[in-house]
């Protein structure tokens, strides 16, 4: 139990620490991850998702570590600003979404704008679902601890495709440069637990390969006509 409660805060830390890495241009300097200022239409949508963002990944930091010492009670009371933070995100990231497919002409590791949308819309979706049944799970540890982390690596592309060092190793082009890093550490997380413990956490695997599989979908989804047509009008809207 010990090895497993050391094993969620480490992975809070690492992920906490790609965060602020990955995004160290807009935290430290207010702008994009290119060095660009941000453009002023989009300047209250990005700053209520990124706060939104950065409080999840903080938070998951601090009940990692109240667990791994023992303050059930604390964790427990703290447990419910899981709601505000997941919906601020839920809303406030289609938001980010659909108004940077319709301000901006962006190509994100080969993907245009529109196919790109779908990709952002899948991540917010993902991290819902993975934040709903850890919630729904509170009082089952073992459910709800692996699906917090699952929902955290939901949203470690947008740090992780920051990253020039990490973008060596993946690439630029598509699913592999997008990707390739949140499914790589996924993997690792998964393996290291299962050294660190010797136990195979069923329910962390089962949510690992959805991940993996959906973006895979997603990726293919997100190039037909059929989609392309259906971001366009979104992006009117």
């Amino acid at each position: 139990m010990k090895r497993d409660r050391f094993f969620y805060t480490c992975c809070a830390a690492i992920f906490l620490v790609l965060m602020v890495i990955g995004f160290r241009n807009y935290i430290f300097g207010g702008r994009l991850f290119n060095g660009s200022p941000i453009n002023p239409a989009m300047l209250a949508a990005i700053v209520a998702h990124s706060s939104a963002v950065f409080a999840w990944f903080l938070l998951f930091f601090v009940q990692s570590l109240l667990i791994a010492t023992q303050n059930r009670r604390l964790h427990m009371k703290l447990g419910w600003s899981v709601l505000v933070i997941a919906s601020m995100i839920a809303v406030t990231g289609p938001v980010v979404a659909i108004r940077s497919t319709s301000l901006e002409s962006i190509t994100v590791f080969d993907w245009p704008a529109r196919p790109f949308l779908l990709v952002m819309l899948t991540e917010i979706a993902l991290y819902v679902i993975f934040v709903a049944i850890g919630v729904l799970n509170r009082t089952r540890p073992r459910i709800h601890r692996p699906m917090m982390l699952l929902a955290s690596l939901s949203l470690m592309s947008g740090a992780t495709g920051r990253i020039p060092l990490v973008n060596s190793i993946f690439g630029f082009h598509q699913w592999m440069a997008l990707f390739g890093p949140v499914v790589a550490l996924g993997g690792l997380c998964l393996l290291v637990r299962w050294a660190m413990t010797r136990t195979f956490e069923r329910e962390f695997a089962i949510g690992y390969a959805t991940l993996v599989v959906v973006t895979l979908a997603v990726s293919r989804l997100a190039i037909t006509n059929v989609w392309v047509s259906w971001a366009g009008i979104l992006a009117k809207q």
